[in-house]
């Protein structure tokens, strides 16, 4: 694909070319129209700035490169005041002096076929529309007579000559439109033009800040890298503040301003600080033909909520520009002023409380507590939490209460202000404190502990305590929080235990239950039970009255992703996962964010796409760093290392591992953050450490019911070559109801008995479940199985399979992936030492590995020299051929 771009990495200079990213489409039917025998013009047509001359010259850059004669013409409106202006450079210097058409046409076309050697040649007329009618008519006439190919760009809305009016209607005319960019594509973009990784939140904010436009959103980066708010500090490229204003969309604002009069510009005032606002709610005398005219113009739009009309300004970034104008006096004005409206209209909407709430403070009036704790409680069933700490911050500095303290509680954990929010908490509550406001005071408390300050001790603690002195009519809240405690600091078996203890029937509690019982059910190897409880729950917490103190809904789509991880349905899972990251991100729930990332980096790690994996968890970890939850960053991290090392990158993997332990502890989910040191050490030479670590990881892990978490690190420690893991994985299957664990255990039991059968067989089932890496593994295995057995039909049959499988996993060098075309196989020993050697290391370094005798690892080598028929270690890299 012709593309021309830059990296901003390197180059920051406004004026330089973007990459063609993100056309895939348009540039492959651009090439069709231009190969097609009859096709003689292509029309690209578009608003401005959606790069159709890109495209253009794109088209003009293959033909140059095929050896294609071209030529370029740009139309303009100065162009035009002159017969033929436009098709001046390409015209004969003694133009003028023809003065029949007819001679006027023969003259262009020697000029053009003197351009090459026989071959059509290829025109590029930009900005067609602008083309003077002496100039359209020659083009059209050229393409008549079949003597050039013209690519001709027009944007949308122009008036046009009569003759280019008609020329997609020529039989030999192809017509393609060019609109903005989709979100993917823009995703495209931004990747290609930062030389990295971009954060979807990012994606998501600059897609819709310039409505996909290219030219908007080139400028919107350049600006935003300029004002430091564009930066790639935590792992990827994140945005960072408040857009700046495009200088492009401020130019085009100015220019459509002037077409209206005052009494519309103040309309426009008042979207710019109140939007969305329904036309009854606008003050002033604002008529129906203003608004017509405003919309008519692209200054306004009508959006529908809840059958509910309302008005918006065209761009969401025309907002930016008419504050900027504003005087704070009238800004003030204005922002009383509609208040005062929407309240005398009844303010009957819910979301009404805040909307007022927020115009009076930042219109400079004076605050109305009562007014203050609604819109408080209304941002919060909102989750905007920058607004609950803003509104309840005034609130506790004017009218202090518990409430007020529990909603800037927590508002403060999830924007990651952690110790700010501990500091609110941990002030004395009054005397009179009522119970329920205890319990969600505790409660929400605890989270900011575990979540926040990765402190579960204390939070256990503070739970217990506030347990022992409340009403009976509250100790089930406080039953299911302490649960939550447990389920979530690695007690997956106690936490079911206490929730079985419950008994009340109140709603809320019944959804805390099911967050808390979702979780551990999965832990505890029970998934399918798991995804069942999810599924109630979350039909259940929407139709809740009143979720204070609850996690937002979407926890419940977590823990059915999670669910079905572990279930071994990685199909589903990814479905649920993609689809609740692009809510969360829309939704701008960061914690929400690390989650299904972090589960999208598992699930494509399981199903081999290992660059997959470390791209989501890349994205988890940066979310993570970016809202300071370094919890849920200990598990991106090593998720991201395990990807690292799995593709033969270990000195990045052992970078993210010194990351790591320079972390709290983060006890949900511990076990799990092995797979990343353990590959670490493999990648990095050590494979009897890697294979040590995981198995006391897992005995620890099994002994406090953690079965979907030991079973992944036994069956990781048996494909790095440990024998006799196939019982504990056999006991841990019996117990679960987990097609994950079961066929994880029949693949340690195949390796352990080296059966080439049963391990053929386990690697269709796994390959069934969308386990491609350690399908191929296992095929692998089976086809050394074969060898020893004789069978080189059924072992080329199985190693043929293992390299198509490993085709998918993008690059993957697992040590399971080792295929031995050679007659007599290796043993298990024999091809642990190999695969070591293969990469360099000493005999004695080896031996230091794997608690030999340099002796005995010499001996081994001999003999593998011996079979594969090579000479030395220099040669077992290419007899090792890893696919």
């Amino acid at each position: 694909m012709p593309t021309s771009g830059f990296s901003i990495a390197n180059d920051l200079a406004p004026g330089a070319h973007w990459p063609l990213a993100g056309r895939g489409t348009e540039l492959a039917a651009l090439a069709a129209a231009i190969a097609s025998p009859n096709c003689s013009m292509v029309v690209l047509y578009g608003p401005a700035g959606v790069g159709k001359t890109t495209l253009a010259d794109a088209a003009l850059a293959q033909a140059v490169a095929t050896g294609r004669p071209t030529a370029r013409v740009l139309a303009s409106a100065a162009a035009a005041l002159l017969p033929l202006g436009a098709l001046a450079p390409v015209l004969p210097p003694d133009i003028d002096a023809i003065s029949t058409p007819r001679g006027v046409f023969n003259a262009a076309l020697g000029a053009l076929q003197a351009l090459g050697d026989g071959a059509t040649p290829m025109l590029f007329v930009d900005d067609a529309h602008l083309l003077d009618a002496s100039s359209a008519v020659l083009v059209t006439q050229l393409v008549a007579a079949d003597a050039v190919v013209v690519v001709a760009t027009i944007r949308d809305g122009e008036s046009l000559p009569d003759v280019v009016a008609g020329w997609w209607r020529t039989r030999n005319v192809v017509r393609l439109d060019v609109g903005d960019l989709t979100r993917a594509a823009v995703a495209d973009v931004l990747t290609t033009a930062l030389g990295g990784p971009v954060g979807a939140d990012t994606v998501f904010t600059l897609h819709t800040a310039s409505g996909g436009n290219p030219l908007v959103l080139r400028e919107l980066v350049h600006l935003a890298i300029a004002e430091h708010q564009l930066r790639s500090d935590t792992g990827t490229w994140r945005l960072l503040g408040v857009i700046p204003p495009s200088r492009r969309l401020a130019d085009l604002l100015d220019a459509r301003l002037a077409l209206i009069d005052g009494a519309s510009r103040f309309v426009l005032d008042q979207l710019a600080l109140c939007a969305p606002l329904g036309a009854s709610e606008l003050t002033g005398d604002v008529t129906a033909a203003q608004i017509e005219t405003l919309e008519r113009i692209g200054l306004v739009r009508v959006v529908t909520d809840d059958l509910r009309q309302q008005l918006v300004l065209g761009h969401p970034l025309y907002g930016e520009v008419l504050r900027a104008e504003l005087l704070t006096t009238r800004r003030n004005a204005i922002l009383l002023a509609v208040a005062d409206r929407v309240t005398t209209l009844g303010a009957r909407r819910r979301e009404d409380a805040r909307r007022v709430a927020t115009w009076r403070l930042d219109g400079g009036g004076a605050p109305d507590p009562a007014l203050l704790i609604q819109a408080a409680r209304i941002a919060r069933l909102a989750n905007d939490f920058a607004g609950v700490e803003r509104l309840a911050t005034v609130l506790r500095r004017i009218e202090p209460s518990v409430e007020s303290t529990i909603l800037l509680g927590e508002a403060l954990s999830e924007l990651g202000k952690f110790e700010e929010s501990e500091t609110v908490f941990a002030e004395p509550l009054p005397d009179g404190t009522s119970d329920v406001h205890v319990a969600r005071h505790t409660t929400v408390r605890a989270k900011n502990l575990q979540w926040g300050l990765c402190d579960w001790e204390s939070a256990l603690s503070v739970v217990q305590t506030a347990r022992a002195h409340i009403g009976p009519e509250f100790i089930d809240d406080l039953l299911a929080e302490e649960a939550a405690a447990l389920s979530f600091s690695g007690r997956p078996q106690q936490a079911l235990d206490l929730l079985a203890r419950i008994t009340s029937t109140s709603p809320n509690i019944a959804v805390q239950v099911a967050i808390d019982r979702s979780v551990a059910l999965s832990m505890i190897g029970r998934p399918n039970d798991a995804i069942e409880v999810a599924d109630v729950a979350f039909a259940a917490h929407l139709d809740l009255a009143d979720p204070m103190g609850l996690a937002h809904p979407g926890t419940h789509i977590v823990n059915r992703a999670f669910a079905l991880i572990e279930a071994g349905r990685l199909h589903e899972a990814i479905e649920v996962s993609v689809a609740g990251y692009d809510i969360a991100v829309t939704g701008r729930i960061p914690m929400a964010q690390i989650w299904f990332a972090n589960m999208l980096g598992k699930i494509e790690m399981l199903r081999g796409r290992l660059i997959d994996s470390r791209g989501w968890y890349r994205e988890g970890a940066s979310t993570a760093r970016l809202h300071m939850f370094r919890g849920p960053l200990r598990l991106a991290i090593a998720g991201e290392a395990a990807a690292d090392a799995m593709l033969g990158n270990g000195e990045a993997a052992a970078d993210l591992i010194m990351e790591l332990e320079a972390l709290p502890e983060f006890l949900f989910l511990a076990h799990d953050q092995t797979i990343g040191s353990a590959w670490s050490l493999w990648a990095n030479r050590s494979a009897g450490a890697a294979r040590g670590a995981l198995i006391a990881q897992a005995t620890l892990a099994a002994a406090t019911f953690n079965r979907s978490s030991a079973a992944w690190l036994l069956h990781d420690a048996a494909r790095l070559g440990a024998i006799g893991t196939a019982v504990a994985l056999g006991i841990l299957a019996a117990e679960s109801d987990s097609a994950l664990i079961t066929v994880r255990a029949t693949h340690a039991a195949a390796l352990d008995a080296a059966d080439p059968h049963a391990l053929g067989d386990v690697s269709r089932q796994l390959e069934g479940i969308g386990m491609d890496l350690v399908a191929a593994e296992a095929a692998s295995s089976a086809a050394d199985a074969f060898r020893r057995a004789l069978d080189q039909r059924s072992a080329a049959h199985e190693a043929r399979r293992s390299r198509e499988l490993a085709a998918r996993c993008q690059g993957a060098v697992t040590p399971g992936l080792a295929v031995i075309d050679s007659i007599v196989p290796l043993s298990a020993r024999e091809r642990e030492i190999a695969l070591i050697a293969s990469q360099g290391v000493a005999s004695q370094e080896i031996a230091d590995q794997l608690y030999l005798s340099i002796r005995t690892v010499n001996n081994h080598l001999q003999r593998v020299y011996t079979k594969l028929g090579v000479t030395g270690r220099a040669q077992l890299a290419e007899a090792l051929a890893t696919d």
